[in-house]
């Protein structure tokens, strides 16, 4: 946001940690999720898409998977395929400090990846469907 002299306000984060599954909600707009301290894999629920909405989610811990799902599903715009229903950071030993970054338009959710090992791949898995991060 901008100050009445011009001057930029300082941006803060909205990090929020969960160490298990969740349903995101339209309110959770700009958090950036992560799952550190996770014992198992954790699943983030997207609400349904509507414009303006944006997450960002982050592997933070090694061996636990993290999938984010498309509601509804075949909604989700991800490795060339744009009717997938979920994106997961799930390649043994490759999974903490990939992100994704989702937004909606209201009738889509597109992701970006920021990856953070050489040689990850994005692909996409059976067409419609769910998409992984692959070496």
């Amino acid at each position: 946001m901008v100050e009445a002299d011009g001057t930029l306000q300082k941006f803060k984060i909205n990090a929020v940690t969960k160490t298990a599954d969740y349903t995101v909600v339209a309110a959770d707009s700009g958090t950036f999720f992560n799952n550190l301290g996770a014992a198992g894999a954790v699943v983030f629920t997207l609400p349904t898409a509507t414009d303006g909405l944006f997450f960002v989610f982050t592997a933070a811990v090694l061996a636990q998977n993290v999938t984010v799902t498309a509601t509804p599903v075949d909604t989700m715009v991800v490795f060339n395929d744009i009717a997938a229903d979920s994106i997961a950071f799930s390649t043994a030993n490759r999974i903490a400090g990939n992100s994704v970054l989702v937004w909606s338009d209201g009738a889509k959710w597109y992701t970006a990846l920021a990856l953070a090992f050489d040689g990850l791949t994005a692909t996409a898995l059976g067409g419609a469907g769910n998409a992984t991060v692959a070496t």
